[in-house]
Parts: structure tokens; sequence; C-alpha cells
């Protein structure tokens, strides 16, 4: 695994360190949400796309596309 180095305020390490446990494990996590989050943004673009071109979704499958984008967040 690769190691990065990041900077940041002390105040915000301060408040970091008092509520978690492990500062490597929530950077981990945040930035495991942010690349779900910009990967779900990209697939909704992408249904959207399709919507707009109708391309012959069935409401069916476009109906569970949306639930299951919704769904992850």
């Amino acid at each position: 695994m690769a190691k990065i180095s990041i900077s940041l305020p002390d105040e915000l390490l301060n408040y970091i360190d008092q509520k978690v446990d492990n500062r490597s494990a929530l950077i981990e996590s945040l930035l495991k949400q942010w690349q779900e989050q910009k990967q779900n943004e990209a697939l909704a673009a992408a249904c959207a796309v399709v919507d707009e071109l109708e391309l012959g979704w069935e409401s069916e499958w476009q109906n569970i596309a949306i639930t299951e984008w919704e769904a992850s967040g």
C-alpha cells in the first residue's frame, strides 16, 4: 500500500484526535465515501443521458437504477 502525507492545521488535527482513535482509518474511509459518491454521480449522469436520448430503457429498469442510486447514498 502506498503512503501519502498531508498537512492539516493543528486545531483540526486536535479535533480529529479527540473524536477517533485512528486518524488514518478516518481519512481512508472519507476518501472511499468520496470515491463512491463520484461514481454514483457519474452513473446518475449516464442514466440521465440515456433517458434524454430515449435509448429504449424500459421504465422498470430505469426505476431499478434510480432506486439503487438513491439507496447508495
